[in-house]
């Protein structure tokens, strides 16, 4: 099929994932969009992905930067080009709320970049079902009828043994206030959604001091390091706001079981 100069014939099944990919993760580094594309099927061939995101920036749907705490790796991002060529596939809640072409220093990098390496951790495990963006929830609580309780950096879905269940994630690079903490508290034992709420966090002491603002919280509030979870994913020690030890695996487990009408 030929094109016109210049334009760019998206593949539905190679390029539609790789771009919205990018779009969802706000930014993205040139290796972890290498693990997605191997994940999610999209490409195989190195040499072939990287002509794909070439043409990508060539086309002016993906922005190239480089920043110094990457060690000169590529860094994308969605442009507004970028997603109107997603609408035109089909993908059409991406530009709902985001300004995508504001300085690097407007976002959080380092939380997108570890968000995204979340995201493809539970991509690798036979359990994965499907991950909502937080762009995606944004638009979800635009209507009473589909809303979540909150913006949460993304809600995966996953498949066990007694059926899927979803829950929300959220990883904390930096600590809140704890006035925020208390209104967060309040909204998550509001949700009528979801019933497991995993929190990661970078180092020990960071995540002590967040179980203690949901201590006594009546919703199962989950803890644990980010690193330790990239690493064993389900099997990675977890603690709850009553200190009490668990895994990903037995808190989902034991939410299935609880949410199954008694027969």
């Amino acid at each position: 099929m030929r094109y016109q100069k210049g334009s760019i014939g998206l593949n539905d099944f190679r390029d539609k994932p790789i771009l919205r990919f990018v779009a969802e993760s706000r930014y993205i580094g040139h290796s972890q969009l290498w693990r997605f594309s191997r994940t999610a099927f999209a490409e195989f061939n190195r040499q072939v992905f990287n002509w794909r995101i070439r043409r990508l920036v060539r086309g002016g749907l993906v922005r190239r930067q480089v920043v110094p705490f990457l060690d000169g790796e590529a860094l994308y991002s969605i442009t507004g080009r970028g997603i109107q060529a997603l609408e035109r596939l089909g993908v059409y809640y991406l530009g709902a709320d985001l300004n995508r072409e504001k300085e690097l220093h407007e976002f959080q990098i380092p939380h997108a970049l570890e968000l995204n390496a979340i995201r493809l951790a539970l991509m690798r495990t036979y359990e994965f079902s499907s991950w909502i963006p937080e762009s995606f929830i944004r638009v979800l609580n635009l209507s009473p009828a589909t809303a979540y309780a909150k913006v949460y950096d993304g809600i995966a879905r996953v498949r066990l043994t007694g059926g899927s269940i979803e829950f929300a994630v959220e990883y904390e690079r930096t600590l809140k206030s704890q006035a925020k903490y208390e209104k967060i508290r309040e909204v998550i034992e509001s949700e009528k959604r979801l019933s497991v709420f995993l929190y990661l966090l970078p180092t020990n002491e960071l995540l002590s001091s967040l179980r203690h603002e949901f201590w006594r919280t009546k919703r199962q509030v989950l803890f644990g390091l980010v690193d330790e979870f990239k690493e064993s994913v389900f099997q990675a020690p977890l603690t709850t706001a009553m200190y009490d030890r668990t895994s990903l695996q037995e808190a989902l487990t034991q939410a299935c079981a609880l949410a199954k009408p008694p027969t």
